[in-house]
């Protein structure tokens, strides 16, 4: 969950992102900035960001690597980003594709949701650590905020294996 947020945090730095929202539910954990989206519209961006760990990619996307590590362990990955006004929308299981890249159509909302299904729940002191490490983070980003929802849960269409 920190490397996602940690792509979050960038973004703020980079200058694109000023709220991020993380719930954590049992079996579930999503996060959602209003950033300017990631590109899913670009053929394989996720499944090239795997390949580079393993070996079968010759493009080297070090940027993704977090992301390719989370999807690879995750029983259900569902990315939704808003990009250049158009929503897109992918979905993987153990870093494995089981959808291309669906367009949802257009959206005058930018930013990114990755949803993370099929978890054990996170431990108190795995709560707590995530907290603190956002503190960190918002303490040295001042315009950033981290919001933490433990009542909410999200929801996602897919499967899980």
């Amino acid at each position: 969950v920190k490397a996602l947020l940690a792509y979050s945090v960038h973004e703020h730095q980079l200058g694109h992102t000023r709220h991020v929202d993380v719930w954590l539910a049992p079996e579930q954990i999503a996060l959602q900035d209003d950033g300017r989206g990631m590109g899913l519209d670009r053929p394989g961006y996720v499944e090239n960001l795997l390949g580079t760990l393993i070996g079968q990619s010759s493009e080297v996307q070090l940027h993704g690597i977090g992301l390719s590590l989370v999807a690879a362990v995750t029983p259900l990955l569902v990315v939704q980003s808003t990009r250049g006004g158009i929503g897109w929308r992918q979905s993987f299981e153990f870093g494995v594709a089981i959808e291309p890249p669906t367009r949802l159509g257009p959206s005058q909302n930018a930013g990114t949701l990755i949803t993370l299904a099929g978890l054990p729940p996170l431990s108190q002191a795995g709560v707590s650590n995530l907290a603190a490490q956002s503190k960190v983070w918002q303490a040295a980003s001042p315009g950033l905020a981290i919001v933490f929802h433990e009542h909410h849960r999200p929801t996602v269409a897919g499967r899980v294996a």
